[in-house]
């Protein structure tokens, strides 16, 4: 029965994809606001899977939805689920990337905010680290980096903010785990995404 649940569940919300991209743009038209699709990382809990309406930016190098995921319970902060990135040894991280709703124009301030959190387990990926944020004008590379959150050592999830500006039109987005600042010796850490708010303008020119 379980089973059968989570496959109609699967089904159901790649089926309304489509309708839900729809209203997203249709919103940016009437409030000049950005929305994420599946803002808050709605999907089946497994590992090594991008939430619908994502995707990895890293052939091969994917995030997991929690809770549930190698039997990790990470609580999400909105919603039935959330995201986790990893850094890695080798000097490889995960990230997860989409294409906007409406593109961002170059020149202009934009800001928006999501929760972060620290998993104190997650099967030997163990270290903080941090959150980057990449614009690009299409899909086959991250692009510019635009801004970077401290390094996240908490387990509660906390809301953060971003502001940024890029020189070109901003077409796909992508957020990566990184090492924690001034690191040379690369290590396996992870990092808690959740509940992005709509990309909007600054005041700031």
């Amino acid at each position: 029965m379980r089973v059968h649940q989570i496959k109609h569940e699967y089904m159901r919300q790649h089926f309304l994809w489509p309708f839900v991209c729809w209203l997203a743009l249709s919103s940016f038209q009437s409030t000049g606001k950005v929305y994420f699709r599946n803002h808050s990382f709605e999907d089946t809990p497994r590992a090594s899977a991008s939430p619908v309406g994502w995707f990895s930016n890293t052939p091969g190098s994917t995030p997991d939805i929690m809770p549930g995921a190698w039997g990790l319970e990470c609580l999400p902060q909105e919603g039935k689920t959330c995201l986790g990135l990893v850094t890695r040894n080798d000097n490889t991280s995960e990230n997860v990337a989409q294409a906007l709703a409406a593109p961002l124009e170059g020149g202009v301030c934009y800001m928006f905010s999501l929760y972060l959190a620290h998993a104190e387990k997650y099967v030997g990926f163990n270290q903080p680290c941090r959150l980057r944020i990449y614009g690009s004008a299409n899909k086959s590379d991250k692009g510019k980096l635009m801004a970077s959150s401290p390094l996240i050592n908490h387990t509660d999830w906390r809301n953060y903010k971003f502001q940024f500006s890029t020189p070109y039109e901003i077409r796909y987005i992508t957020l990566e785990a990184w090492y924690a600042p001034g690191v040379t010796i690369r290590y396996n850490g992870n990092i808690l995404l959740d509940n992005c708010s709509p990309i909007e303008k600054c005041d700031r020119a």
